[in-house]
This record gives C-alpha cells, structure tokens and sequence, in this order.
C-alpha cells in the first residue's frame, strides 16, 4: 500500500508542470483574438503604448493604410487615462495629438462614431502615415470580436487617403 501511494505522489509530481504550463481562459481568448487578426490582415504591436500609465498592459492591434493611401497622424486617448488639459474629441475620449492635416467633417464624424462603439477596454487610437493602431487590453469575446472586426477595417478604409499626399519628385530639365 505504501509503494501505491509513493507512485501515485510520484506521478502527481510529474504531471503537475503540465497542469502550471496550461493556459488559463484569459491567454487561450487573447490567442484566439490574435489570430483573427492575423489571419485577416492586421499585425500585433507589443512595443510601449504611448501612455504614461507603466502598469497598464496593452496590446496594439495595428491596420497598415491599403495601397499609397497615407493616414493622417493623431492619437486620441479614452477621458479614463487622458488628462483633463486635452480637448476633448467626444464625450469618452480626448485628442492626445489633433489630426494634422485635419479631417473632413465626414471622416471626423465617422471616427466619433466609430470611436464610441469601440471596447471599454480600448484607450488609444494612434494613427501615422502607415497605419492605425487601436491600443486595448483584449478582454473581449471572439464571437463578438469578429463581428466588430469589420468596422475596424471600415474605419481604416475611411482614414485612408487624410493624410498628406507624397509628392512625386520632378526631374529637372
């Protein structure tokens, strides 16, 4: 009976890294976000979000501009980590940088809108030249993901093209 309950501590302690290196809920949801996106043309940035805030994980879910269309360059930071000095964007968020060169009224008006269906969780959005950026702690469901996926690809395709034109260098003669 002792040499039963040896092998059995034994196997226990053989299995038990395994059951430790499993993943919890949280990373196996964050996975399968990530290869969403992935696999449906966007690119994961772990880089430094640009907030002041060092014990805030977030994750940037970036969306490259289509073609030679450029984006025009803005970050707007959700009213729960931006300061009260920024000027307000919306009721739930404010311009970190203002757009430069501006936006049109329709294409702001998109952007509010997208802006306030965006995650709680989401608090930045960073545009550049390239590519938008929508910085979140990824505490969302796939199925509902998904589903907000596109408007994610909408709001880039809308963006696309706000941004200066790339002048085309003329030859002298």
């Amino acid at each position: 009976m002792a040499l039963l309950g040896f092998l059995l501590v034994a196997v226990l302690l053989v299995l038990s890294p395994m059951v430790w290196l499993r993943p919890g809920r949280g990373e196996t949801i964050r996975g399968q976000l990530r290869r969403h996106v992935k696999a449906n043309g966007g690119e994961l940035n772990f880089t430094k979000a640009p907030m002041a805030m060092p014990n805030v994980a977030l994750t940037g879910y970036r969306l490259r501009y289509p073609g030679t269309e450029s984006g025009s360059d803005f970050t707007l930071v959700r009213n729960d980590v931006g300061s009260d000095a920024l000027e307000a964007a919306t009721d739930q968020w404010r311009w970190r940088q203002a757009p430069l060169p501006s936006l049109d009224a329709g294409r702001l008006e998109a952007l509010e809108q997208w802006l306030d269906r965006l995650p709680a969780d989401a608090l930045i959005v960073e545009s550049g030249k390239h590519t938008i950026c929508i910085w979140w702690q990824e505490a969302m469901s796939l199925e509902r993901f998904q589903q907000d996926w596109a408007s994610w690809l909408a709001m880039r395709d809308i963006l696309a093209g706000s941004g200066r034109r790339a002048e085309v260098p003329v030859r002298p003669l």
